[in-house]
């Protein structure tokens, strides 16, 4: 019993304690500030797309037949109508033969009927050749006219059969492939080269759907084009074109803009473009790398000294330039840690230890 009383005592002792001591003080982080620049910017939608060539041709023979000569290899740039592969074309030349002796065997044949017909109009003059062998004479060279025509026309088509045996290039550009080889029998569904132009490129964006409003029906839009390889300069440039057709299962629109020609691209690379959104402008917050808290879902932080106290603001990164970072949803005149944040929260007490910039 006595125990139990001493137990009793001491825990109304140390309940009292509790009850009437003085709260403990809540630990303070020492910071660092600064009041950021700030500026007035377009909204600009940032995204990665592809170069690709205005033409980009699998290229396929006229004619079906064996590969008797290659002229070029992947890799070999060619100019505009370029021979580039010729199939055996024995068996078509015999047929061209054929059709030029035909040719001339209706030349000869038209020769001998305007001869006779010559021969029956002198006589119809003095009286001695019926009327019905002239008219058949006549009729034998306007017979053999038309039969000389079926045949010029027979010779130029064989003549255009030959020339299909040996395939041209259709525009100037560099041979990506090559799928086929000497001696392998090809027809009109093979594709024998890939021919890429390489004067002409642009880049091709997926814009989200969202922004067609936007940018739909406007002229001189800019953009700016960043080639991701390294130290590679930055290309201005506008955008080109827009299909107003939107993709049904990534819910996108194929945009394209026009590179120039010294841009050093080539088909197939990435690059980076920033389209300045028309009539759209913001204020952007400037600040070093060190205030901003990185999220693990992508997105990004700040914390501002508010009755010193810490309190966070989402914010989004815009750019990044020489060593700052500049964000829009920051508030105005307000300063911002930028020490000590990794483990910052909502509401920590906080002592500045220096200022860095003036508030507005």
């Amino acid at each position: 019993m006595r125990a139990f009383l001493i137990s009793v005592l001491l825990f109304s002792q140390a309940l009292m304690m509790t009850i009437f001591s003085p709260p403990a003080r809540a630990e303070v982080t020492q910071v660092d500030v600064v009041y950021p620049e700030t500026s007035q910017s377009h909204q600009v939608l940032q995204l990665t797309g592809t170069v690709e060539a205005r033409q980009n041709a699998e290229l396929s023979t006229q004619q079906s037949g064996l590969v008797a000569a290659l002229y070029v290899e992947a890799g070999d740039k060619v100019a505009k109508g370029a021979k580039l592969l010729t199939l055996d074309d024995t068996l078509a030349r015999l047929s061209l033969a054929e059709e030029k002796a035909n040719v001339e065997s209706a030349k000869v044949a038209l020769a001998e009927a305007e001869r006779l017909y010559k021969e029956v109009l002198a006589l119809s003059k003095q009286k001695v050749v019926a009327e019905t062998l002239i008219g058949e004479r006549k009729a034998g060279v306007a017979g053999a006219r038309a039969e000389l025509a079926m045949r010029r026309a027979s010779l130029a088509l064989q003549q255009e059969v030959v020339s299909r045996h040996t395939l041209y290039a259709p525009f100037a550009g560099v041979i990506a492939s090559r799928n086929a080889d000497l001696g392998e029998w090809v027809s009109q569904q093979t594709r024998v080269f890939n021919l890429v132009q390489q004067q002409e490129l642009r880049l091709n964006l997926a814009i989200p759907q969202e922004y067609y409003g936007r940018l739909a029906n406007r002229e001189q839009i800019p953009v700016t084009v960043t080639p991701d390889f390294t130290d590679a300069a930055a290309i201005e440039a506008k955008l080109s074109r827009l299909v107003a057709v939107s993709n049904n299962q990534s819910r996108t629109l194929t945009a394209h803009i026009d590179l120039p020609r010294e841009a050093n691209l080539v088909a197939g690379m990435s690059a980076r473009a920033e389209i300045k959104l028309p009539q759209s402008r913001e204020n952007l917050v400037w600040l070093p790398k060190s205030a901003i808290k990185q999220h693990p879902d992508g997105g990004a932080s700040i914390f501002a000294v508010v009755d010193n106290k810490a309190k966070r603001f989402l914010v989004k990164v815009v750019r990044q330039q020489d060593g700052k970072v500049a964000v829009s949803g920051a508030p105005q005149n307000q300063a911002l840690v930028m020490s000590g944040i990794e483990l910052m929260r909502e509401g920590h007490e906080l002592k500045i230890n220096s200022v860095q910039g003036q508030p507005l």
